[in-house]
């Protein structure tokens, strides 16, 4: 049996402590995984439901002490916190694995100097035990593009303190994005305080996820053996451009048009779920918009899949009067994406 490339997904967690995990031994273990799950494969029923979970938030603020636009959580901003959960199991009840979708950036633990799976990894560890570990948990990334864990505060101080060691260098790095790891002394009481509480951090919220995926697969009361599966994708082209000044946010940027930025889409159906993928960092708007417009309820945005489009951050159209560091640092004009993203993966709906 031969997988259609049309009908594969790839999904990064996006953690911002991969450390060295890259290059070829990391891309054979994937391919070896395909090898192992293909040589057992057994009958299966699949089921789908949602959940609830509160561990994200819009990440857009205006700070009140500048008055600027800054990254801080927005508890009024859009955000959604649905945990989207397909279920497979054996057809005597075993369970065989679980695909859940939730819109958070893995960013607890974002230090480059010590690897971690943040959330995504926390989450499907503690799936994974619950199960024995005779089950797999296969995370991928909603629409996360502006969504923070909802307690961030260890990574804040962290910042400034890198920001003060920096500035005794005499260098200004306050309104731009940090090297990670730099600056960071774990002989320093506060940061190994602060780094030890990220990982407490990352620990609690995999559990609280975790959970909630769990409580959804208890309560998926119909899954069907006979379940259609379809692949496609495109390709969409929007009118690019090249940032000319700096700063992370807050200030209004200057730009020069370049070369359209092609965004890869796709779709998986799985029976009556449809997976909508995009190969960059959307913002969690377009999701809900495309989940409106949606002829099926069952609709998914896995981002960050098959590939990265150089357009960077994918704003919605709203956002682009923002001077937040991903709006600032999108390499796509205004008025375009938002809508691409959407009618085409609802174009790639009208034809299964």
């Amino acid at each position: 049996m031969k997988i259609p490339a049309a009908s594969v997904l790839l999904t990064a967690t996006h953690t911002h402590s991969a450390g060295a995990q890259r290059g070829p031994d990391y891309t054979q273990k994937i391919v070896e995984s395909v090898r192992l799950a293909k040589g057992r494969l057994a009958p299966a029923r699949v089921g789908y439901g949602t959940g609830a979970s509160y561990i994200n938030v819009n990440r857009q603020i205006i700070d009140p002490k500048t008055g600027r636009w800054w990254e801080g959580a927005n508890r009024e901003g859009p955000s959604d916190k649905t945990v989207a959960v397909l279920k497979f199991e054996g057809v005597d009840g075993t369970p065989i694995a679980v695909y859940y979708n939730y819109a958070v950036h893995a960013v607890i633990a974002g230090q480059l100097d010590q690897v971690s799976g943040d959330i995504p990894g926390a989450a499907s560890r503690y799936i994974e035990d619950s199960f024995d570990d005779k089950a797999v948990a296969l995370w991928s990334s909603g629409a996360a593009g502006d969504q923070n864990p909802i307690y961030y505060q260890q990574t804040y101080d962290l910042r400034n303190i890198r920001t003060k060691d920096y500035a005794t260098r005499g260098i200004d790095i306050s309104n731009a994005m940090p090297p990670g790891g730099d600056g960071l002394d774990r002989n320093n009481p506060t940061v190994a305080r602060l780094m030890n509480q990220q990982r407490q951090m990352v620990t609690s919220m995999g559990q609280f996820l975790g959970e909630e995926v769990l409580h959804v697969m208890r309560t998926i009361a119909r899954s069907e053996t006979a379940v259609p599966l379809h692949g496609s994708f495109a390709t969409v082209r929007c009118p690019g451009r090249e940032r000319t000044d700096e700063g992370r946010a807050g200030v209004e940027g200057t730009y020069k048009e370049t070369t359209p930025v092609e965004i890869r889409l796709g779709l998986l159906r799985v029976g009556d779920v449809m997976i909508g993928a995009v190969n960059a960092e959307v913002f969690n708007s377009i999701a809900q918009r495309l989940k409106r417009e949606s002829p099926y309820r069952a609709t998914i945005l896995a981002t960050l899949t098959n590939g990265a489009a150089r357009s960077g951050y994918i704003p919605d159209d709203a956002s682009f009067g923002k001077h937040t560091f991903e709006v600032l640092s999108s390499r796509l004009q205004p008025g375009c994406a938002e809508s691409a993203i959407v009618n085409g993966i609802l174009g790639l709906m009208d034809g299964i």
